[in-house]
């Protein structure tokens, strides 16, 4: 059995901080960032030769863009590029390269925005049949939920949070169209492949009992939406489910009668336990040791993709507080652990 490797280096990362970061560090040549392809990070790790197959990304999208194309690094010039479908586009090309020069190998997409692994998994489609195929995604959030849900939030946020850490005066909070991006592309799945397929694991922004109960049709709205797309089969389960109810959850990944399996994993799932290497670190995630285990529960079904996603190339394997980062150390072992899978 054969494996290739795919570096996915999207990056169209909207937000001030981030921006103004890429283009601090294009300053000094990006000198203190381990590795500027997650995908290379993890080969070092792995200790196996592995086919990589570099995806062609424009160099201003990258998590580092070199000096020539670093002016076009704006907010103003992500959101555009969100806006108008991009990420889409990008995932469109990743499944034409996994069905023309991976498939019936087995995809490992490593890389940033977690919109790219759309792509995969609809190549994945193609070759097995949707309706043979569990989607199992480790992630601390949600990714269905659209961006005028989202904005919603927001809005919501700047009025009632005096801490929020949005601002009113931005105006890329304002009229944004339901694009498919890191945060929504899961949505755009559910067109293809049936709702009770798809396990969501280490959720942590389920809605809780006070947002259900704020009578605010933003905040309903956001609700609802969630609460719609479970209804409807998704299977939610939610890090406090894995942290108190680790047999059944086991019990739940470990039984299916569907042949194969995809796993998706956002690095952000073991945030701030373990790891400081992802994009988003708003959520304290699950162990690394759990999501160990929990890897350990997929049994019955054939791995037939993976992709590992959001990682922060800035963060991973650096130094942070005096300590060196354990990303690319815990996801290498993780992956270790699925392709010894695949090969059962």
């Amino acid at each position: 059995m054969n494996f290739k490797i795919l570096n996915g280096l999207l990056d169209p990362d909207e937000r001030i901080a981030y921006i103004n970061r890429k283009i601090e560090s294009c300053k000094n040549n990006y000198v203190n960032v381990p590795f500027k392809d997650p995908a290379i990070g993890i080969i070092n790790k792995l200790g196996k030769n592995f086919e990589l197959i570099e995806n062609e990304v424009e160099n201003w999208l990258t998590p580092t863009p070199s000096s020539d194309f670093i002016f076009m690094v704006t907010v103003e010039n992500m959101v555009t590029f969100i806006d108008s479908n991009g990420c889409k586009e990008y995932a469109d090309k990743l499944m034409e390269i996994v069905n023309n020069n991976v498939l019936p190998d087995i995809p490992i997409l490593i890389g940033i925005d977690h919109s790219l692994s759309g792509g995969v998994i609809k190549a994945i489609f193609k070759e097995y049949g949707e309706e043979n195929i569990r989607l199992i995604v480790f992630d601390s959030h949600f990714d269905f939920i659209l961006p005028k849900i989202r904005c919603g939030l927001i809005h919501y946020d700047l009025e009632n949070n005096p801490n929020t850490k949005f601002s009113p005066y931005d105006p890329y909070i304002y009229n944004r169209p339901n694009s498919y991006n890191a945060d929504s592309f899961l949505y755009y799945l559910l067109e293809y492949l049936p709702p009770e397929n798809i396990f969501i694991i280490g959720v942590n922004d389920y809605p809780s009992k006070t947002a259900e109960e704020i009578d605010d049709i933003r905040v309903r709205k956001y609700v609802e939406f969630y609460k719609t797309i479970e209804e409807a089969g998704v299977h939610i389960i939610k890090k406090e489910d894995v942290e108190k109810n680790w047999d059944n959850v086991c019990q739940i990944i470990s039984n299916t009668n569907l042949p194969y399996t995809y796993v998706s994993i956002d690095v952000d799932v073991c945030a701030n336990t373990s790891i400081k290497g992802a994009r988003f670190l708003d959520y304290m995630g699950i162990s690394h040791r759990d999501l160990y285990g929990l890897i350990s529960c997929i049994k019955k079904s054939k791995i037939i993709g993976i992709d590992i996603m959001e990682f922060d190339v800035y963060n991973a394997g650096a130094k942070i507080f005096g300590k060196i980062d354990r990303t690319y150390d815990i996801m290498s072992e993780i992956l270790n652990k699925l392709i010894d899978k695949c090969l059962i």
